[in-house]
C-alpha cells in the first residue's frame, strides 16, 4: 500500500473512532429520591482524558453525605469545577444515618465512591480529584503549601459548626458567645495569613486554579454568608473567593443545589 493510501486509511479509522465516542450532557435535576437517601444527581457518566489524550476512561462518582453542605460541599464544588458529573446521595441524619453508619468506612461521611471504590475524608477526596482532573501543580513545594492552606481552612470547620448547632438548638446565648469568639479571635489570624499568601498572586499554588482554591472558596464563602463583611479586610482572599464563586459551573451549582440550613 502506498503512503498516500495509508494516510487516507488512518484518517478514516480516526473519524470512525471519534464518532463512536459517547456524547455527555451536563444536565442537573433533583432526583425523586430512593430507599437509601434523597438523591440529587447530575446524570450520566463522566469522561476524563488521559495525559496523552489518546483515549477516554469512564469514571462514575457517587458522593455519600448528609442533606447538608458541611464537609460534603467542598467535594461537590471540586467535582463541579472539574466539570464532572456525580450522584449526590444525601442521607437524613436522624432517620437514615443510624442504619447506614455501619456501612461506611470509619463510620463517617463524606465518602466518595470512585467506580464503587470508597475514598474517605473530605480533604483527601478533594486532593484526589484535583490530581485526577488536572487541578494541581507539579512543584512539590507549591503542592505542600497548598495542602497547608487546605488544612488551615479545614481546621476552622468544627469551631464554626458549633455556632450553627447552637443556633439550631435555639441556644441563642451560646451561639452568640461562640460566634463572638470565632469571628474576633479564631478567624482573623487565619484570614490574614491566607490573604498574605495571595500577595501578587491570583491563586494559592502556582499560576492556575487548583482544588485548593476551590476548597478554600467553598468554606470561606459559607463563613462569610453567616458573618457579613468578614472578607472585606482581606482583599486578596476576597478576590479569590469571588473568582471561584463566579465560575459558571459553580454559579449554576449554587443556584440549583438543594436548599439546606447549613
Amino acid at each position: 500500500m502506498c503512503w498516500l493510501a495509508q494516510i487516507a486509511l488512518c484518517i478514516r479509522v480516526n473519524s470512525v473512532r471519534d464518532s463512536l465516542l459517547p456524547t455527555f450532557i451536563m444536565e442537573g435535576r433533583r432526583g425523586e429520591g430512593n430507599v437509601e437517601g434523597e438523591v440529587w444527581k447530575k446524570e450520566g457518566q463522566m469522561k476524563t482524558w488521559n495525559k496523552q489524550g489518546a483515549g477516554v476512561r469512564m469514571v462514575q462518582y457517587r458522593l455519600v453525605y448528609f442533606n447538608l453542605r458541611g464537609r460534603g460541599e467542598p467535594v461537590r464544588w471540586v467535582l463541579t469545577a472539574a466539570d464532572q458529573q456525580f450522584e449526590d446521595v444525601r442521607y437524613n441524619k436522624e432517620t437514615e444515618w443510624p442504619f447506614k453508619k455501619q456501612e461506611m468506612p470509619y463510620g463517617k461521611v463524606p465518602v466518595l465512591y470512585v467506580d464503587d471504590k470508597p475514598l474517605c475524608q473530605s480533604v483527601a477526596i478533594c486532593r484526589y480529584l484535583g490530581h485526577a482532573h488536572g487541578m494541581v501543580v507539579e512543584d512539590p513545594w507549591e503542592i505542600a503549601l497548598g495542602d497547608e492552606v487546605a488544612d488551615a481552612v479545614h481546621d476552622l470547620l468544627p469551631l464554626a459548626a458549633q455556632i450553627v448547632y447552637a443556633k439550631v438548638a435555639n441556644d441563642t446565648e451560646k451561639a452568640k458567645m461562640l460566634a463572638t469568639e470565632f469571628y474576633t479571635s479564631t478567624l482573623p489570624p487565619v484570614m490574614r495569613e491566607l490573604d498574605r499568601r495571595l500577595e501578587g498572586k491570583e491563586w494559592f499554588c502556582g499560576k492556575k486554579m487548583t482544588w485548593v482554591d476551590v476548597f478554600t472558596a467553598c468554606y470561606l464563602s459559607q463563613l462569610s454568608a453567616h458573618h457579613e463583611g468578614s472578607l472585606e479586610a482581606v482583599p486578596n482572599l476576597k478576590a479569590l473567593v469571588d473568582k471561584v464563586v463566579k465560575l459558571p459551573q459553580i454559579e449554576k451549582w449554587i443556584k440549583e443545589r438543594p436548599d439546606t440550613p447549613m
